[in-house]
């Protein structure tokens, strides 16, 4: 195959890979469950009275 050729054919499968990116990752529903989204929006809370006798 010419190199002309390949090039070509590169920047359709990089068009076509963006296309499909831009896909799957516009539907947030679809990969993020709604629990990761619960427990990014809680606060932290943090037991500063640890008394099990190890040193943390």
């Amino acid at each position: 195959m010419k190199k002309d050729n390949l090039k070509r054919i590169i920047k359709q499968f990089e068009t076509l890979i963006e296309e499909l990116k831009s896909e799957v990752y516009s539907d947030k529903e679809s990969y993020v469950h709604p629990w990761d989204e619960h427990v990014k929006n809680t606060p932290r809370i943090i037991n500063r009275e640890d008394d099990d006798g190890y040193a943390d």
